[in-house]
């Protein structure tokens, strides 16, 4: 490892500085030489001294061999440093892009298998949703399936800063950890070119040095649509007078066949104190009934046509005052029978038309 190499480099520099250093402390411990003007005779058995690098001398065979000088100690940090996990990349199959004839705003998929040696490759995390760089944004990253059953990473990357000229930039490269320790998934960087959606300078050629103006919107033949409304304007048209043609109708027949409807008709054409006004009211509620129907009764016609109920009241005036009028044959005052049909006509035809 290279820690290992290292320490054993420093221990031999400092073997061979131990060595040097020895030698200099040989040559440092000579007698210095006598200073100059000194008697000779003063040192008469002193022999000279040799100057320079001294060489020492052999060993004598039979003197004690010395002692080898101990070998630098092995460095123990290799022993201790527990070893690192080793880190392998996969570089699986990418799906090739479309190199060319990009523009801002435009989407860049791109397609990773994720499968390596014939096995699925798990990831621990799809990559963030985030801007990569000063071209790019990844949009969305998701995992598909073929047809084939293969697993694919699918990023979409939007385009959203383009060049004054045509240019080539690298969609960045992928380094996504997988659900395996110490393998990752990495990509290399994938080359395309884009352009400016208008060049800043045109051909120099006359009728191309300025942006033309914009086409004028086409217009829309609104012929059909307006047939279409007119159309179902006049079928709106011709249903309502349908329905009121109906309604008109249904009024019609129950002034013909309902009893108090056709009562009141027959009371238009009677003179107001006529006592024909009284029978043909007794006749109509008679007919409502289904037999004849007097004071004491009454709830029987009520229970027939219970719309009759809001006239309970006017109904029992009427029945009484009716006494008078027949038998002793006056005028009773307070109780109008045309009025009372005619009240009697509209609840009618109104739950019944």
């Amino acid at each position: 490892m290279p820690s290992f190499w290292r320490l054993r480099l420093l221990s031999a520099c400092a073997a061979l500085a131990l060595i040097c250093c020895g030698a200099t402390q040989a040559q440092d411990t000579t007698p210095p030489a006598p200073a100059a003007g000194t008697d000779a005779a003063a040192a008469p058995d002193t022999p000279p001294q040799p100057t320079g690098y001294v060489i020492p001398p052999p060993p004598d065979p039979a003197a004690a061999p010395a002692e080898p000088a101990a070998a630098p100690a092995e460095p123990a940090a290799d022993v201790a440093a527990p070893a690192a996990p080793a880190i392998s990349a996969v570089n699986p199959e990418v799906d090739p892009l479309r190199p060319f004839g990009y523009v801002i705003g435009d989407i860049v998929t791109q397609r990773v298998v994720l499968e390596y040696d014939g096995k699925p490759l798990e990831l621990g995390a799809l990559p963030p949703l985030e801007r990569t760089g000063n071209w790019f944004e990844r949009r969305d990253a998701r995992v598909e399936r073929d047809a084939a059953g293969r697993r694919w990473l699918v990023l979409d990357y939007q385009i959203i800063n383009v060049p004054e000229e045509l240019r080539a930039i690298e969609l960045p490269a992928l380094d996504i950890e997988t659900a395996v320790s110490g393998r990752r998934l990495q990509t290399t960087p994938m080359p395309l070119t884009v352009a400016p959606l208008t060049p800043n300078v045109v051909l120099a050629r006359a009728g191309l040095e300025e942006m033309r103006p914009d086409d004028p919107a086409p217009h829309i033949d609104t012929a059909p649509y307006e047939r279409g409304l007119h159309a179902a304007l006049y079928a709106g048209a011709l249903l309502v007078a349908l329905w009121a043609a109906l309604a008109l109708l249904r009024q019609f027949n129950a002034r013909r066949r309902l009893p108090f409807s056709r009562a009141q008709r027959d009371i238009a054409r009677l003179d107001a104190g006529s006592i024909e006004v009284w029978r043909r009211l007794h006749r109509a509620l008679d007919d409502t009934a289904g037999q004849v129907v007097r004071d004491h009764n009454l709830p029987l016609l009520l229970a027939r046509a219970p719309w009759l109920a809001p006239l309970e009241a006017d109904l029992r005036r009427f029945f009484e005052a009716s006494q008078t009028r027949f038998f002793a044959d006056r005028a009773v005052d307070g109780v109008e029978p045309r009025t009372l049909c005619a009240q009697a006509a509209k609840l009618e035809r109104s739950a019944l038309a």
